[in-house]
């Protein structure tokens, strides 16, 4: 049967913006007939990306970026996606007895991927006692492994259901994981009432790891001898503890659940790997210390649209990664002008309780003003009026603005430091004498001024404030908000009047001079209800008429370091 193959828009982009000459390795996701091209890696080594990648998503073949005339060792069952400067596009090969041969492919969106495929997070913990030598600690988690096949159990997170080895319990087994989350809407996926837009974010199952305890005594012969000890008494070093575990699977949306225990085995194995590769580092180095405590983070970078997994020491700074992560940014092709594998970059699979809502603006469709439209790049969160339970109805709004442009720069990983309150907010600017004392604790509105002064103090980012005299004039601004969005991607503050707002992009048309701006508005007063914000306006899109054409206004544009 003819392998179809799919890869994915995102490694189509980065492919054609590289000028210089490379190979590596491409990873995918293989279904009966389908091959899903979802991850790349550039290197000149032999560094596989496999085990940080979800179980599902296996090396499948390998990439050539260069001249036609480069040659290509036949590995059996992959295929060859090349790109020859000057040429359009990608050209692809499948091995067929021996060598290369052309075939088609078509090129898949985030979107198609992610309603085709789902994923399943495991967490758990797993004890992990060795000598700290290599051969010890490979062996132990090599009997890890064999050990995790026969007494592993799965719990569906918030469910009565458990995934053994050769049954299920709480579900029928035969049915399928589309059909399971359907009745059940375990995704809880936000959908626009009025416009049934559904977000193209990755729908995620949660299991928890669980041990089995008991032993069925069919399933195997129990062997009665008598026990035997063997006492060797010399000094050595011992790791002793427990392995958190938090694995990533992918899976067809339509597998069977009764399918799903070999696949959660095998993303434990992944991460099990990973931990092998950090702990044989200290021992390479005869160095047993405190270290050897290590945290899971998992990322979902915007140009990959794939999850990637690393372990990064408790005790080991950004700055000591640094040269990692930008390792990493140019192996997955990735720009370096802002950061994808900080700590506070990692994913967020649980919205906080009654927290802000992240990218209200996503679903909204886009305007009919035919101009360039640039838009925010990354995540923040919508800080609005009487969160928290705190009125600061009619004079909170530029704070809640700030606290919005705070939100991006943290979850970008610019900073490490919490979105700042009210009050660090006041004392900020009594501590740098722009406000009185007296400021500390009071209803007094700040604008456009205040704000950069405390994103600089407590952010230490620079701004860029631009004014007009009129709101009729927003428009002779398009061009520079366009490049502000385009090469810098943060949300802009606005304060004019005595009214502030968050501007979140803008779709300009040079030629008539129309211009629309994305409107996040802090002056909302409701609950995180994603379909009253948009539906009712609160963000949106408007025109030039939005402004008042009697006040005048200045806007802070937050301007982005280029670092990873």
């Amino acid at each position: 049967m003819k392998l179809n193959i799919k890869i994915s828009e995102s490694i189509t982009k980065r492919i054609s913006n590289l000028t210089d000459s490379c190979s590596g390795k491409l990873y995918g996701i293989i279904t009966k007939d389908n091959l899903v091209i979802v991850a790349l890696h550039v290197s000149q080594n032999d560094f596989d990306l496999t085990n940080s990648l979800p179980s599902g998503i296996e090396f499948c073949g390998i990439l050539s970026v260069g001249s036609e005339n480069q040659h290509h060792n036949v590995i059996p069952r992959t295929v060859l996606i090349k790109h020859v400067f000057g040429n359009d596009g990608l050209s692809a090969f499948i091995e067929e007895n021996g060598n290369y041969k052309a075939t088609s492919y078509i090129i898949i969106t985030e979107q198609e991927i992610n309603n085709t495929f789902l994923y399943i997070r495991l967490k758990g913990e797993i004890p992990l006692k060795s000598e700290f030598t290599a051969s010890a600690l490979k062996e132990t988690f090599q009997n890890v492994q064999k050990t995790a096949s026969l007494e592993l159990v799965f719990s569906l997170l918030k469910s009565n259901i458990f995934i053994l080895d050769n049954e299920t319990i709480g579900i029928d087994s035969d049915i399928s994981l589309n059909e399971f989350c359907e009745e059940s809407n375990s995704f809880n996926e936000e959908i626009n009432k009025k416009k049934k837009v559904i977000n193209v974010k990755p729908r995620i199952l949660e299991f928890n790891l669980l041990q089995q305890l008991t032993k069925n005594n069919s399933s195997e012969v129990i062997k009665e001898h008598a026990p035997i000890g063997i006492l060797d008494k010399h000094p050595f070093k011992v790791i002793d503890t427990l392995l958190q575990i938090d694995s990533l699977a992918v899976v067809k949306a339509d597998t069977k659940i009764q399918n799903l225990y070999t696949t959660l085995l095998q993303s434990i194995n992944k991460l099990l790997k990973l931990y092998e590769i950090k702990f044989l580092d200290f021992v390479n180095i005869n160095k047993l210390t405190k270290n050897l405590v290590y945290e899971i983070f998992h990322f979902y970078p915007e140009e990959c649209q794939h999850f990637l997994t690393f372990l990064y020491a408790k005790d080991q700074s950004e700055a000591e990664l640094k040269i990692l992560r930008l390792l990493l940014h140019k192996q997955l092709l990735l720009e370096t002008s802002a950061p994808c594998f900080r700590r506070s970059n990692q994913y967020m699979f649980d919205k906080k309780p009654n927290g802000p809502l992240i990218n209200p603006h996503e679903g909204i469709r886009a305007t009919d003003n035919g101009g360039v439209i640039a838009l925010v790049r990354g995540k923040y969160e919508y800080y609005h009026y009487c969160q928290n339970k705190m009125d600061d109805n009619g004079w909170g709004c530029a704070y809640r603005s700030l606290q919005t442009l705070a939100s991006w720069f943290k979850l970008q990983g610019f900073v490490d430091r919490d979105v700042p309150t009210f009050a660090e907010i006041q004392q900020c600017l009594v501590n740098i004498k722009d406000k009185p004392a007296c400021f500390v604790g009071s209803r007094q509105w700040i604008g456009s001024t205040e704000v950069n002064f405390v994103l600089n103090t407590l952010l230490g980012v620079e701004n860029k404030i631009l004014y007009v005299s009129s709101g009729d004039d927003m428009a002779s601004k398009g061009q520079e908000l366009v490049s502000h969005f385009q090469n810098h991607g943060s949300p802009v503050m606005i304060g004019g009047g005595v009214l502030a707002h968050t501007i979140l992009g803008v779709d300009y048309n040079q030629q008539t001079g129309d211009i629309r701006f994305l409107i996040l508005d802090p002056h909302y007063t409701g609950g995180e209800d994603l379909h009253t914000i948009q539906s009712k306006g609160w963000c949106g899109w408007k025109n030039a008429n939005f402004w008042d054409k009697g006040s005048y206004y200045n806007m802070c544009l937050p301007l982005v370091p280029r670092e990873v």
